[in-house]
């Protein structure tokens, strides 16, 4: 019988099943060769050839699609797992394959055991973990664009920093609105620079925005820390960007601004720069440096029924530290100054020196007053920071803070801490004791002081935060900014001035429109004083019947949101940088520090990510190296 016609149960041009059913019993070579020449064994060979065709491609697929389902639950959990790690800011190669590891033996995970294929083949290397956190990047950074690029106009932050290995990186961070007229600040990418001069910023701005499709004309603000190569006049990179858009409004970051304002105001002040700065230091440092003399001052300070504190380290680069170094200062004065007479007893000559400092009314006169005026400019720099702060929030702040500080300049603020000093000086007060000695000239010297550092302050503030024509313009779209009695010229001004800067160029304002819808639109203001400019960008969203009424103060809205007030969020990035790119992690490619970068700061939740998207794409990613 022929095998080939047997299996396929062919049959002859006759009817007849002999070499298929039939034994053929003329068992001669000529036969046999006969057969294999007709049309029975060539139809039944060519079903043959079919069969063996389908389980070679449509068996393979098959296989394909049998190992996908069983390892696409596996591969979810891989992902789950390098996610995980991205967003705890855990070192992925080192410790993916050793957790895995664990949740099969120790945990009873069967499931990763299907990443285990054969032989090699364990999905488990560094490779395919590289692999896994760039489809898990990737689909976090399209999500970003779809939103970034719907937006009707973008702002942009950028800051620059020298990460663990000498890299100078460039931070770069985006304001937009969304679908939903929701304001959102994004995470969009960290550049490797050559130099960290105007011309390579501005450089690596532009190629972001070709690259991702982002039009430098839908551009309504830049901010940034102030730096000359930033915001010189001649070529810093807002002038450049300028060129290309005369619609950009360059923004000094405020919370810079707030701490050079205070940073600048104590030294100009004679004793609090050129003494009490540098010994507050070296009084950190003092103990800092010495575990005995650390524990020596927490001995103390639980003999003297104090809080256990650590003091902290001043440092004008950080914008709160003053205010923690002062205030922990004053918590522990009492236990820092019998300490120090200790060591001094021992024959210490640093001790004998900031003894010899902090024993004297002016300085801790001064602790005093620092401790009273810092805590409210830490406060406005904190405001300075959130990611949802606007223009109009700005300027109130600065004068609330501005009338607190004010009154601190003729007299003690009530109920503060240098109000109390005079009673703690006292026998029986918290620095009894302590040989303190007070004179009238003493008084009179510090009274000077305070006056001196207040004036200045203010006078700092002042400068570091003026009132542009255009700012100030979008406060009167500040729903709280309008009077209860509202005269009849309300906002005409600052309407005029703003259709006149934005007359044309991306998406222009009608003057005359604009008056149309401002007349009617005031109104609306009452109703809404307790919204912020935010607020109201998405109402006008939200709300299709106000969106199609007033159209040209919608978008004066959106522009008014998006600009950058401050580059917190740029800073945020360095500390998560510098957590994830450590020195064990310093030969970090830029791609994965991006990748890593955007789940640790733009993550959602592990339960709100889209995995089953994932596995699609890393397939589809496996596939094409294959095909290759």
């Amino acid at each position: 019988m022929c095998r080939v016609c047997k299996r396929h149960n062919q049959r002859q041009q006759n009817g007849e099943y002999i070499w298929s059913q039939i034994p053929f019993t003329t068992l001669r070579a000529d036969k046999v060769k006969k057969h294999g020449e007709s049309k029975q064994h060539e139809y039944a060979q060519a079903k043959d050839n079919a069969r063996i065709a389908a389980e070679v491609n449509g068996g393979i697929h098959q296989a394909m699609a049998v190992t996908v389902s069983m390892n696409r639950e596996a591969v979810k959990a891989a992902l789950k797992v390098v996610y995980h790690l991205a967003k705890k800011e855990i070192p992925h190669h080192t410790n993916f394959k050793d957790l895995v590891q664990f949740a099969t033996t120790e945990l009873g995970c069967d499931v990763f055991n299907r990443l285990n294929l054969a032989g090699n083949a364990t999905y488990m290397s560094s490779t395919v973990v590289d692999d896994f956190l760039t489809v898990l990047g990737t689909q976090l950074e399209e999500d970003q664009l779809v939103t970034i690029r719907d937006s009707p106009f973008l702002g942009l932050m950028c800051d620059e920093t020298v990460d663990i290995s000498t890299t100078n990186e460039l931070v770069l961070y985006c304001r937009c609105i969304d679908g939903d007229g929701m304001f959102q600040a994004q995470f969009m990418k960290v550049v490797a620079l050559r130099d960290g001069k105007a011309n390579t910023i501005k450089a690596a701005l532009s190629q972001y925005l070709e690259d991702n499709n982002l039009s430098i004309q839908k551009v309504a603000g830049f901010g940034s820390d102030g730096a000359a190569c930033m915001i010189g006049n001649r070529s810093g990179v807002a002038t450049q960007l300028k060129q290309e858009n005369d619609k950009i409004v360059s923004i000094h970051c405020v919370a810079h601004r707030c701490a050079l304002a205070v940073g600048q105001s104590g030294n100009k002040v004679k004793y609090i720069g050129e003494v009490f700065k540098p010994n507050l230091l070296s009084l950190f440092l003092f103990y800092n440096g010495s575990a005995v003399r650390s524990e020596g001052l927490k001995e103390i300070q639980v003999i003297l029924h104090e809080l256990t504190l650590k003091l902290k380290q001043p440092k004008d680069v950080r914008w709160l530290s003053h205010d923690a170094a002062t205030d922990a200062l004053y918590r522990s004065l009492r236990s820092v100054l019998v300490h120090l007479n200790e060591e001094m007893g021992k024959g210490v000559v640093m001790a004998r020196a900031l003894w010899t400092w902090l024993s004297q009314y002016k300085a801790i006169a001064t602790l005093y007053l620092l401790c009273d005026v810092l805590p409210h400019l830490s406060g406005l720099s904190k405001i300075f920071q959130q990611k949802r702060l606007d223009l109009t929030e700005v300027h109130t702040a600065v004068e609330t803070k501005k009338e607190v500080i004010r009154l601190a300049r003729d007299q003690p603020l009530e109920g503060r801490r240098l109000s109390e000093l005079d009673e703690d000086l006292r026998p029986g007060g918290r620095l009894d004791g302590l040989d303190i000695q007070v004179s009238d000239k003493q008084r009179e010297d510090f009274a000077r002081l305070r006056r001196s550092f207040i004036d200045h302050l203010l006078e700092n503030l002042d400068e570091r935060f003026p009132q542009t024509e255009l700012l100030s313009a979008f406060g009167v779209l500040d729903p709280g900014s309008r009077p209860v009695e509202m005269p009849g010229d309300y906002g005409w001004d600052e309407m005029d001035r703003l259709a006149t800067f934005y007359a044309d160029g991306h998406s222009p304002i009608d003057r005359e429109a604009l008056r149309d819808e401002w007349i009617a639109f005031r109104q609306h203001l009452g109703r809404y004083r307790r919204k912020t400019p935010k607020d109201m960008c998405y109402v006008l969203s939200a709300n299709p019947t106000l969106g199609c009424q007033y159209p040209n103060i919608q978008r004066l809205y959106q522009r008014m949101v998006v600009i950058p007030v401050h580059t917190a969020d740029c800073e945020r990035a360095f500390s998560t940088l510098k957590r994830v790119k450590t020195r064990l992690r310093s030969t970090l490619t830029t791609a994965n520090l991006n990748h890593l970068l955007r789940i640790s700061i733009e993550g959602p939740a592990i339960a709100n990510f889209d995995f089953d998207r994932a596995v699609v794409r890393w397939g589809a990613m496996r596939n094409r190296r294959l095909l290759v």
